[in-house]
Parts: structure tokens; C-alpha cells; sequence
């Protein structure tokens, strides 16, 4: 994974931590979920904190812990025409294919 994805999405959890105080009502419920859950007054700072020192390597160990490709679902939106037969090439299983 480029070095450039990880800082774009560490920045962007950080950064979006800034949303849970910008009005009284998103602070109140980070603080009710706070509560809720009995995290520590500095659950943000240490929330950064991890963020902030996440590695590729420590990432890629994550992903490998929680991650399982062949437990997953895809949802592909597209023309069944067009793109059908090269989804079936892909190696993900069978296709299902819905009409709505």
C-alpha cells in the first residue's frame, strides 16, 4: 500500500476527530459515547496517538487479524453485459446477479 493512502487516512481519522466538537449536540453525543462505553477523559488524544503510530507493517498485521477476503461480500453496481463475464474472472465466486 502507497506510503501516500496511509498518510491520507491517518490525517483524515485525525482531522475528523474535529467534527465531534464542532457543535454542542456532536459533543454531546461523543461524550454520551464516552460514557457509555467508560472511556478515559483522554480517550481522544489516545485515540490519536494510535493513529498517529500506525506503520505500514502494524496495519498490514491488522488487516491480516480482522480481515478475511474470502468472508467477504462485494456489491458490484454496473452493466451485466459489459462486466459480468469479467467478474467471473476475477476469482471471488460465483456472481449473483440482481435485477431491480
Amino acid at each position: 500500500m502507497p506510503t501516500e493512502y496511509i498518510v491520507f487516512t491517518k490525517d483524515a481519522l485525525i482531522k475528523g476527530n474535529a467534527l465531534k466538537f464542532e457543535t454542542l449536540s456532536s459533543l454531546l453525543t461523543m461524550l454520551n459515547t464516552m460514557s457509555s462505553y467508560n472511556l478515559p477523559f483522554d480517550y481522544i488524544k489516545q485515540e490519536e496517538a494510535y493513529v498517529k503510530g500506525l506503520t505500514p507493517e502494524k496495519q498490514l498485521e491488522i488487516v491480516k487479524k480482522y480481515i478475511d477476503p474470502s468472508k467477504l461480500y462485494y456489491v458490484v453496481v454496473g452493466d451485466a453485459k459489459t462486466q459480468l463475464k469479467d467478474l467471473e474472472k476475477a476469482g471471488l465466486g460465483k456472481p449473483i446477479l440482481v435485477k431491480l
